[in-house]
């Protein structure tokens, strides 16, 4: 009988979340909740962030889904000032549980939610869902067909929105993230699963932004303002927003590569200074250090790379004047390669950027010098806008129609190595195929690297 009770109580609450997917909360004082997103995930802690139109009070209560028992309750003020931004962080949780959040304003009985399940602290299996690339306020169908396959995550690598932003800014980064999360789709999806995020140029500033973009620290200050966001590498006011974390026997680093970047210098064909991705020697240390710190724990490295890695003369996309793709920073490059040959990294490339989905095995992608660094390579993109192809080629091909995301397939059994298959989907859920008629998709292993203790 109590379970049939706690089932009842899970099954109204998920009905009440479902009921308010779509709708703003207004408060007594008229106060309206516009936006919740969840991030910051791991396996005992999560970040739940609350956007309102102007200051008040509202409640928020955490609950285990399984039991439907209220184990945490919150009266939080919303701030005044002009974004109306209040972050929570909810620590000493339970591995591998999934949560329920409710957010009442002050004076209000109605409710706005959503779910998240914490990591495991063991070795698991898990997908998550990937993508870039959409118009400012998407509300294509493309996000509920994600949230439909209940994924652990969903990771935008880049282009959030369009804005292009680098005048005014920060009431435009203010407007900017308030269309995109208050669009009722994709506020459905972000409110059903971890939402983590690296920008890329159109969301962090310009086109083709780099370290000289004019917003460049209101671009960073309203990214962690509103993003609920795993601990930057860095402090700085300015950038990076680098981050990592783990799920399971995966390691994850984000490489912010836009608010650092300082482009090679062209004479006609000529490149008479080399640039770089990561701005300073610092960052780069940084992101060698996180991968080599993933190997001596024993994990696998999934490197968020926001644009083309394979881009090299003779390509078909490549242009003698590279810029905005790694095929512009060989030296740099090759660096990466080298350690990751040396040091034998088993790594991964996750990208967005170019509209498209497409696949490599390594085949196209070994520039250490001699060669012995292939890595495989999966971008993903454009959710909500046209297609395109860049850089490559690329061993599995690539399709460049409009609204298509990636899926990951984690499969780690707790043995010597991880399997991954790698899904491109369109919008309806259906596997892309490229434009020779073959579905785009790959499985592969990894041997896990041998532990060894700090």
């Amino acid at each position: 009988m109590a379970y049939i009770l706690r089932y009842c109580l899970v099954f109204c609450i998920s009905i009440l979340i479902s009921c308010n997917a779509q709708k703003k909360i207004v408060s007594a004082n008229n106060q309206t909740i516009e936006y919740v997103l969840c991030g910051n995930v791991t396996k005992d802690m999560a970040t739940i962030s609350i956007k309102a139109d102007k200051p008040g009070k509202c409640k928020l209560n955490l609950i285990e889904s399984q039991t439907g028992q209220i184990i945490k309750t919150k009266s939080l003020s919303v701030p005044d000032n002009p974004d109306f931004i209040i972050k929570e962080n909810f620590t000493g949780l339970k591995p591998n549980t999934k949560y329920t959040y409710q957010i009442f304003p002050e004076g209000n009985s109605s409710m706005l939610g959503g779910n998240f399940t914490t990591f495991s602290d063991k070795p698991f299996s898990y997908t998550f869902a990937f993508g870039s690339c959409m118009e400012t306020g998407s509300n294509s169908d493309i996000f509920l067909k994600i949230k439909e396959e209940d994924h652990l995550f969903f990771l935008q690598g880049g282009d959030l929105h369009y804005e292009n932003i680098d005048s005014n800014c920060t009431p435009r980064f203010n407007e900017a993230y308030k269309r995109t999360f208050a669009s009722p789709n994709q506020s459905s999806l972000y409110r059903s699963l971890p939402f983590v995020y690296m920008w890329d140029d159109h969301d962090f500033g310009p086109n083709n932004a780099d370290a000289t973009n004019p917003c460049r620290k209101e671009s960073v200050e309203a990214y962690h303002t509103h993003i609920p966001h795993y601990p930057f590498a860095f402090s700085d006011k300015e950038g990076p927003i680098s981050q990592s974390f783990s799920a399971g026997r995966v390691m994850f680093i984000l490489t912010d590569i836009r608010s650092q970047k300082v482009r090679p210098v062209y004479n006609e064909c000529e490149r008479l200074k080399t640039g770089t991705n990561f701005g300073s020697e610092a960052h780069l240390i940084w992101f060698l250090e996180s991968m080599l710190k993933a190997k001596n724990e024993g994990k696998i490295v999934a490197w968020i790379s926001s644009y083309s890695w394979v881009n090299a003369p003779g390509g078909p996309n490549y242009k003698c004047k590279e810029s905005d793709n790694w095929g512009g920073y060989p030296e740099e490059r090759q660096r990466i390669a080298n350690f990751i040959k040396e040091h034998q990294i088993p790594v991964f490339i996750l990208s967005g950027d170019a509209h498209m989905v497409a696949m490599d095995d390594g085949t196209h992608r070994d520039y250490a010098e001699n060669g012995g660094a292939p890595i495989r390579v999966f971008h993903a993109a454009a959710l909500d806008r046209y297609g395109s192809y860049k850089g490559g080629p690329y061993s599995h091909g690539y399709s460049k129609e409009p609204g298509q995301y990636g899926v990951v397939e984690v499969i780690d059994e707790g043995k010597e190595t991880i399997c991954f298959k790698w899904f491109g989907k369109s919008k309806t859920g259906q596997k892309v195929i490229n434009t020779e008629g073959k579905e785009i998709s790959m499985e592969f292993c990894l041997k896990i690297p041998i532990y060894k203790a700090p």
